[in-house]
């Protein structure tokens, strides 16, 4: 299949229209890189719990993994087979890890097979920010968003700006990157490019007897351009090649134990923002693509998954003094690569948001028509409700439906697709109270999310062909406390989530979901250095047949800056060296060191 970017007569259509309109155009990064109610740049985050991790705190953290970052978050729970760069998941508020949209760029990615995204081929080098957004809110949205929606964005420079850097450590890991930022009249571009490659260790214990290394090299691409004062052209892409080795379960005998990844993501748009109407237009493509193997086994063949994904949203909002309405249209075409009985479709989509802010009140109400082909048709909605007390403190009350389109997986597997299911579907609840002042950011939220129709394997009749249906559901509920502080040279976090997570029919605690979880973070930082500790503890959880013992994760970071360019960095990981089990008889690392040199020049 072409990796051009194919859009049907239809699109076309309305892609004409669009650009064609006085309105249309996409927002500037700056603003667009907020995850609000509305997806445009309005820093409202009064109705919803909105975490951030910026690029500052991204090199202080000198993570491996976008998982590591991730994990550190109230209310995420993180699971992985292995390192860094072997396969891992996501999960919000003991939603399934399918249940999280994961947008880069803004571009819808993830397989269509699996239905997750694989956060491991990213490297953070390259990432200027991540933003969580949690609660009810998937009916501006679409499907995937039952849990809640991660939201990357790729590094910004601008013009003169350049870094390069060098890294070494444990396990034989190397990683070398650099980036600059160039300018072409009133607009800049941004090129990074990042390669990293360690021997790994072993894994699994019952696995192969052997060390699961990995490498990956990644490009990306961020610009924008002004046309006028109202006018504004961007653009943004990625493609990352990489190789991670694993281990097979010995119990089905000789399998792959090796995979290739080829994934990228490009977007073109355009925004148009007269102060009372903001409308932004994009297309983008994306690609998800990976051959797993056994060298040693050649007979067993290569076992090949790819996704592509065609996107086109167009969204637009009015403000209007304390009244603000938005409406937007999203489009996708997803195709996969196999033997499937159907192996693409349209999905359509069309949401209306109106929100009123009037002195202590601050009301919102969404409602969203998703339409997928051979599968049926989606009506979602969601309703918020605030009140500020004072300007420090307020307290918000929301309420909203959400749904997950099958996988192809699920709906066309040779031999074991089920095309008779339908979306999953879910209705959350959320009670949140802010606090921010000085320095001081603060929530205290308690949620309450019932989700039906879920998809699980099942015997058809009396016979002995098992297959997906939707017979399942579940209740996710709990409470999270978050904390950010950051005065004067002193930073710190903190963070505590209670999940009750039980299968609905048996009353039984879902798989990988641990009961409590907690962080903590301190740092201080000097004229010429900063030091930062971090613990994070993970409750014991049910694992596949077998209970998962809790651990405790200590981690420091030491960074000395001779002048304003160079950064020299210590980072220490799993200081404790307690054996890390987030997944079946997968392990991770052991104590690790890592020394970094950089050379900004900006």
């Amino acid at each position: 299949m072409s990796a051009a970017l194919r859009l049907s007569p239809l699109t076309l259509a309305m892609a004409v229209a669009m650009a064609t309109c006085p309105a249309v155009a996409q927002q500037a990064p700056d603003e667009v890189q907020v995850i609000t109610a509305d997806r445009f740049g309005d820093a409202n985050d009064q109705l919803m719990v909105v975490d951030t991790i910026d690029r500052k705190t991204i090199e202080t953290l000198a993570p491996k993994s976008v998982y590591e970052l991730l994990a550190r978050l109230p209310g995420i729970t993180v699971t992985s087979n292995g390192g860094p760069a072997q396969s891992g998941s996501v999960m919000i508020r003991g939603a399934n890890a399918n249940h999280t949209l994961v947008l880069i760029d803004g571009v819808r990615t993830g397989s269509a097979t699996l239905g997750t995204t694989p956060l491991e081929a990213l490297a953070p080098e390259q990432i200027e920010r991540i933003e969580v957004l949690k609660g009810p809110r998937a009916a501006i949205w679409g499907s995937d968003a039952i849990g809640g929606v991660i939201q990357i964005f790729t590094r910004k420079l601008s013009q003169g700006q350049w870094y390069a850097a060098a890294e070494g450590g444990s396990n034989g890991y190397w990683r070398t990157s650099a980036g600059a930022g160039v300018s072409h009249g009133n607009g800049h571009t941004s090129l990074t490019v990042n390669h990293e490659q360690s021997d790994g260790f072993n894994v699994r214990r019952l696995g192969q007897p052997d060390d699961d290394g990995y490498q990956r090299t990644s490009l990306a691409l961020r610009g924008e351009q002004h046309l006028t004062e109202q006018w504004q052209l961007n653009w943004s892409g990625q493609v990352t090649d990489g190789n991670y080795e694993y281990d097979y379960d010995p119990t089905w005998g000789p399998g792959s134990d090796e995979a290739d990844y080829l994934n990228y993501h490009y977007a073109v748009g355009a925004q148009f923002d007269n102060g009372v109407l903001t409308s932004k237009l994009q297309l983008s493509q994306m690609q998800d693509q990976n051959e797993h193997y056994n060298e040693a086994e050649p007979t067993l063949g290569v076992n090949e998954y790819r996704t592509q994904r065609h996107q086109l949203s167009w969204l637009n909002q009015v403000q209007l003094d304390s009244l603000t309405l938005a409406s937007g249209i999203d489009w996708y075409e997803e195709s996969v690569e196999g033997d499937y009985a159907k192996d693409s479709r349209h999905v359509f989509g069309l949401y209306s948001l109106a929100r009123y802010d009037h002195k202590r009140w601050l009301t919102e109400g969404v409602v969203r028509m998703d339409n997928v082909s051979g599968v049926d048709s989606e009506v979602s909605y969601q309703a918020s409700l605030g009140y500020r007390f004072t300007d420090t403190l307020h307290l918000s009350v929301s309420n909203g439906t959400g749904f997950k389109v099958p996988t192809f997986n699920d709906l066309y597997y040779p031999g074991s697709g089920n095309p008779d299911l339908v979306s999953e579907r879910s209705e959350n609840w959320e009670v949140t109270l802010h606090y921010a002042r000085n320095g001081v950011k603060a929530h205290l939220s308690g949620f309450h999310n019932d989700v039906e129709d879920l998809i699980q394997w099942a015997p058809v009749g009396d016979s002995t062909l098992w297959v997906p249906q939707n017979i399942a559901d579940a209740t996710l509920k709990g409470a999270e406390f978050g904390l950010e502080y950051q005065v004067g040279a002193w930073m710190a976090n903190a963070g505590y989530t209670y999940t009750d997570a039980t299968d609905g029919s048996t009353g039984a605690s879902l798989i990988g979901r641990s009961e409590h979880q907690a962080d903590l973070g301190l740092g201080y930082q000097w004229q010429w250095a900063d030091v930062r500790a971090d613990y994070h503890y993970q409750g014991e959880r049910e694992g596949s047949g077998q209970q998962i013992d809790a651990y405790h994760l200590v981690n420091m970071s030491v960074g000395y800056q001779p002048s304003a360019h160079w950064d020299l960095r210590l980072k220490l990981s799993n200081l404790l060296d307690d054996e890390i089990v987030s997944s079946n008889d997968y392990y991770g690392p052991g104590r690790e060191f890592f020394i970094s040199v950089s050379y900004r020049g900006f």
